[in-house]
C-alpha cells in the first residue's frame, strides 16, 4: 500500500530529503553486505516456491515434487505438507513403533533435478531436533551415487564435545557438510565430510535451535575441461560461509531433498509429541563465475 503525504513546510521537505538519501545510502551498504556470498557470480533464479497454494507444488515446469512420510505417517497427502498458507509443514514424531522404515526412516520433500551450475537454497526454522538430522541434500544414485549434504543435529555423537548445551544463548549447533560423486555403494568412497558446530560471521558457535528462520545455501560448481579445478560446493547458513569442499564434486543432475532423517550420529529422540520443520520458501538459480 502507498500513502502519498503532501507536506507544505519546505524545511521539513528539505529534511525529509536528507533523511531519504540517507537511508538510500544505508539501504545500498545493507544491500551490498547481504550479496556477499554471490559478488562472485552471475545469477537468474529458474525456480523460487513460497508455497502459496494448497497441495503438491507446481514450481516451473521441469521440476517433479514428490514426498516421504516414513516418521510420521499422519502426513497422508499433499495438502497435509503444503496446506496453502505461504509454508512447507515436515512434521515428525517421536514414536519409533508408527515408522514405515526401520532402518533410517525420512520425512521429506523433495524436487529434481538440477545439476552443478546452480544455488540451492532454502529459508526454514526446526532444522535442530535431538535424535534427527534436518537437511537440505541432493542425492542421485545409479550404478554409483551422487550426494551434497547441509545435515544439522543440536548434538553430532560423532563431534567432540558430545554433550554440549544445544540452546541460545551459550549453547550450539553441529552440522555436517559432505559431498559424494562417483562414489560406491559399498564402501561409500570417495567422500569428503565435515563435522562442525555453526559459526556466525564472527566465528563463534551458536544455536539453530531458536525458532527463528535461518537461510542454508549449497552454491554447486564443476569445472570441465582438465584445468585441475574438479570443482566447489560452497556450504553457507545465513550468508556466512561454513565449508568449501573442492573434491569430489558431482558433475550429473540430482533430486533436492528437504526434511529429517533418523540416523545413527543423531543422539535420541529425547523428547515427546511432535516437531515440524517450517520452510518459508526454496529457491534455485543458475551460478557462473563471472568473467
Amino acid at each position: 500500500m502507498y500513502h502519498h503525504l503532501k507536506i507544505y513546510n519546505c524545511h521539513l521537505v528539505h529534511v525529509t530529503s536528507i533523511l531519504c538519501f540517507l537511508l538510500f545510502i544505508s539501504c545500498k551498504n545493507e544491500d551490498t553486505n547481504n550479496k556477499e556470498i554471490s559478488n562472485e557470480f552471475e545469477s537468474q533464479i529458474i525456480m523460487f516456491e513460497e508455497f502459496d497454494k494448497p497441495g503438491k507444488p507446481l514450481s516451473d515446469v521441469g521440476f517433479e515434487w514428490s514426498f516421504v512420510n516414513d516418521m510420521y505417517p499422519n502426513q497422508q497427502k499433499w495438502e497435509d505438507f503444503v496446506p496453502g498458507d505461504g509454508y512447507a509443514y515436515i512434521t515428525i514424531d517421536s514414536d519409533t513403533e508408527n515408522d514405515t522404515d526401520d532402518t533410517f526412516p525420512f520425512q521429506t520433500i523433495s524436487f529434481k533435478n538440477i545439476g552443478p551450475g546452480h544455488r540451492l537454497e532454502m529459508f526454514a526454522k526446526g532444522l535442530a531436533v535431538s535424535g534427527v538430522g534436518g537437511f537440505i541434500f541432493t542425492y542421485n544414485e545409479d550404478t554409483t551415487f551422487d550426494e551434497i549434504d547441509i545435515e544439522i543435529v543440536p548434538d553430532d555423537t560423532g563431534t567432540l564435545q558430545v554433550g554440549h548445551q544445544t540452546d541460545p544463548p551459550d549453547g550450539w549447533t553441529d552440522a555436517r557438510f559432505n559431498s559424494w560423486s562417483n562414489s560406491s555403494l559399498t564402501d561409500y568412497m570417495p567422500e569428503a565430510s565435515f563435522k562442525k558446530p555453526v559459526a556466525d560471521s564472527n566465528g563463534r558457535k551458536f544455536s539453530l535451535n531458536d525458532d527463528r528462520f535461518h537461510t542454508y545455501t549449497i552454491d554447486w560448481l564443476h569445472f570441465p575441461g582438465g584445468d585441475k579445478r574438479n570443482g566447489r560446493i560452497d556450504f553457507y547458513i545465513d550468508n556466512v560461509l561454513q565449508q568449501t569442499i573442492n573434491s569430489p564434486v558431482p558433475d550429473g543432475p540430482s533430486g533436492v531433498i528437504m526434511g529429517f532423517r533418523q540416523m545413527n550420529w543423531t543422539g535420541s529422540l529425547n523428547w515427546s509429541g511432535t516437531h515440524t520443520m517450517l520452510i518459508d520458501w526454496v529457491k534455485i538459480e543458475t551460478i557462473e563465475p563471472n568473467k
